[in-house]
C-alpha cells in the first residue's frame, strides 16, 4: 500500500500542531545522524482525535453501567478498554526496529516542489503497515515488507535559488486500529538544490558574444583547416602534392566545417539589470539549448565551462546559476 496527500488539505489547526511539535523537538533533540535504527527511546504513542473519543465514550459506559448496575455493560467496557491498551504495544511494535537509511533529492527549480526520498528498511521477518512519513507540507504511507527496503516520499515548497535545507518531519503509524500513534521525529541533515526559475518569455538564444559561428567541427567539409601527415586511407584528392613535393612527404590537407549552431551565455554581455532575472533567462537559455540540441558554453563571474551538450553539462551549468554570489 501506498499513498501520498498533500497537506495543505489538512485542517489549518492540524498543521499549526504538527509544526509546534517539530520545532519543539527539534530545540531538545538537535539534528538526527543516519543512519538511526528506532529504538524504544525514539517513539512516543499517543492517542489520536478518534482514540481520544472513543476513550470518552468508554468512561461514559462505566459510568452508566456502575449507574444502572448494569454488569454487562461493564463487562463490554473493560473489554474494549483491554482492547485499546493492547493496541498501544502494536503500535509501538510495529515501528520500533525500523532502520531511517538516507534521505536524497534530485535539484528542482524554484518554485517547485523538492521531493525528498526517505530510505527505511524492515530489518525484521515482519510486516510493518501503514507507515507514514508527515511534514508540514505532504504526507506519504507506505507497507514495507520483511528484509526490504521502501522510499517515502516529503514535499517541500521550494521559494529561492540555492541550498534548501530538509524541515523537520515525522515518521508514525497508527496501526491497528487507528486509537493510537506511535511516532518519532526526525531532524535531518539533507538539502536539495534548488535552481532559478527559468524565465518564461526569454530573448531568443544568442549566437556567440563575439559574432562568429562557434567552434568549427574539423573532418569532412567545405573549407580548408590546414595541412596533416597523410594516413593510409586518405583520398587522394586530399593530398597537398605541392607541400609534399616541397617537404618530401606527403601531406594531405584537413578539412572542417563551421558550426552554424552554436551559442556563448556569457554574464558580462547581457549588460546590466537585475541579478535574479539574469540568472532566470541563462537558465531558461540553457534548457532551450539542450532542447534543440545546440551546443552552449557558459561564463560567470568565477566560473566557466566550455561548449557542450547533454545532461552532466547541463546540470553543471544549472548548478553554478543557482550558487551564483554575485
Amino acid at each position: 500500500m501506498t499513498t501520498s496527500i498533500i497537506a495543505s488539505e489538512r485542517p489549518p489547526y492540524g498543521r499549526r500542531v504538527d509544526r509546534w511539535i517539530l520545532d519543539w523537538v527539534r530545540r531538545r533533540k538537535g539534528t538526527t545522524e543516519l543512519p538511526l535504527t528506532l529504538e524504544y527511546q525514539h517513539i512516543y504513542v499517543m492517542p489520536t482525535r478518534f482514540g481520544f473519543w472513543f476513550g470518552v465514550l468508554l468512561a461514559l459506559m462505566a459510568i452508566g453501567g456502575l449507574n444502572f448496575n448494569n454488569n454487562m455493560t461493564l463487562l463490554l467496557c473493560f473489554l474494549l478498554a483491554s482492547i485499546a491498551m493492547l493496541t498501544t504495544l502494536l503500535a509501538y511494535r510495529n515501528l520500533v526496529g525500523i532502520t531511517l537509511n538516507g534521505i536524497l533529492a534530485n535539484p528542482v527549480f524554484s518554485g517547485e516542489n523538492a521531493h525528498f526520498r526517505i530510505l527505511l528498511k524492515n530489518t525484521e521477518e515482519r510486516n510493518r503497515f501503514a507507515i507514514q512519513a508527515i511534514s508540514a507540507e505532504s504526507v506519504d504511507c507506505i507497507d514495507i515488507e520483511p528484509q526490504h527496503t521502501r522510499r517515502l516520499r516529503v514535499a517541500q515548497q521550494t521559494w529561492q535559488r540555492g541550498w534548501m535545507e530538509m524541515d523537520s518531519f515525522r515518521i508514525e503509524n497508527r496501526f491497528p486500529l487507528g486509537l493510537f500513534r506511535a511516532w518519532t521525529v526526525v531532524i535531518p541533515n539533507a538539502r536539495c538544490l534548488v535552481y532559478p526559475k527559468p524565465s518564461s518569455n526569454p530573448p531568443p538564444l544568442p549566437r556567440t558574444g563575439r559574432g562568429d559561428y562557434g567552434t568549427a567541427h574539423k573532418g569532412e567539409g567545405e573549407h580548408f583547416h590546414g595541412l596533416r601527415e597523410y594516413q593510409p586511407g586518405d583520398p587522394l584528392r586530399r593530398i597537398a602534392w605541392r607541400a609534399s613535393a616541397r617537404h618530401q612527404k606527403l601531406y594531405s590537407r584537413e578539412m572542417e566545417s563551421p558550426s552554424e549552431e552554436a551559442c556563448e551565455l556569457n554574464w558580462y554581455l547581457m549588460g546590466s539589470g537585475d541579478t535574479e532575472e539574469k540568472l532566470s533567462i541563462l537558465t531558461a537559455w540553457i534548457l532551450r539549448a539542450e532542447r534543440r540540441q545546440i551546443p552552449y558554453s557558459l561564463e560567470m563571474p568565477g566560473a566557466a565551462l566550455p561548449s557542450d551538450l547533454g545532461e552532466d553539462h547541463r546540470d553543471a551549468c544549472l548548478e553554478i546559476l543557482a550558487l551564483c554570489k554575485t
